[in-house]
């Protein structure tokens, strides 16, 4: 039956003759609304593809896999793969296809990401973390930005924002590879600490609050980071502090005293001693070490 699934370019595009756009990127609802929220079954030879949907419901078909969805999922396509959605009506998401023809030279330009090897398999990955999913549909915007307009060196910065899409989808799947049984359960745990650390880091909340948060004891959380990351919570909320403390002090010419109130601390002095029981030298020493770099 396969020879009577049609090949496109995009959906309902049939291959011609012409150089393919090696990127694009539409609202689900840009092709679908007009065939009544259903995209029959077919397949792309020269193009892969990310449907990015955002809690609406939607109906996939991967080849002979299908999966009823109502979360924010992406959708991975890879050329050959016989596809097929009926999403629920006004839907919000986007559908973003890459020519085969970039990513094989993005591949040879850059050998420390094989980005072809991450829209190898069909798959469908959810969005573990909300701020995954809003940095992704950033992307996606300066993207469909960048493609709205001509401007000098475009091509280099699509393959840039190309390879940021790709990287996310790729950290979506490693999320994925340890999303289930209880390794996939302390990893979620874990991210969601280093999520909550990077919010609330200022506010000096102690272990017990940050255990509240992600709804373990607190041995359960001092356990699950000796163990996976040989340190306390109170370590990695801790550096996270140095390494605020750093950048200001290398990248800005704040007073010490305005850093130590930025970063939460209302006494400048308890400021000066953390850190330089931390880092070894105080924090003007620290400024003066980078300032002579």
């Amino acid at each position: 039956m396969s020879h009577t699934i049609p090949f496109y370019d995009l959906y309902g595009e049939s291959l011609v003759n012409r150089a393919l756009h090696h990127v694009h990127v539409e609202d689900i609802a840009f092709r679908s609304k007009g065939l009544g929220w259903k995209i029959k079954p077919h397949r792309h030879d020269k193009l892969v593809q990310v449907v990015c949907t955002f809690d609406d419901a939607v109906s996939v078909q991967l080849d002979d896999s299908k999966y009823e969805l109502n979360h924010s999922c992406l959708v991975v396509i890879p050329t050959g793969v016989v596809h097929s959605f009926k999403f629920e009506p006004n839907i919000k998401g986007y559908v973003v296809s890459f020519s085969t023809e970039i990513l094989n030279a993005m591949a040879k330009n850059d050998e420390r990401f094989n980005l072809r090897e991450i829209m190898l398999q069909p798959q469908v990955l959810s969005f573990r973390n909300p701020y995954q999913m809003k940095r992704f549909a950033n992307y996606v915007e300066l993207l469909r930005d960048e493609l709205a307009h001509s401007e000098p060196d475009q091509q280099w910065v699509l393959e840039q924002l190309v390879q940021l899409l790709l990287i996310s989808v790729k950290r979506q799947q490693q999320l994925e590879a340890f999303s289930d049984g209880e390794a996939g359960r302390d990893a979620k745990t874990l991210l969601n600490l280093k999520h909550y650390i990077d919010k609330h880091f200022r506010e000096h909340l102690s272990v017990a609050e940050y255990a509240s948060m992600l709804h373990v004891s607190v041995s359960t959380l001092n356990r699950l980071c000796q163990s996976r990351l040989n340190q306390g919570p109170k370590t990695l909320i801790n550096e996270r502090l140095i390494t605020q403390a750093k950048r200001l002090l290398i990248f800005t010419q704040q007073s010490i005293c305005d850093i130590a109130y930025g970063l939460g601390f209302k006494d400048p002095a308890y400021f000066s001693r953390f850190f330089k029981q931390s880092v070894g030298m105080s924090a003007g020493e620290f400024r003066k070490s980078h300032d002579s770099q």
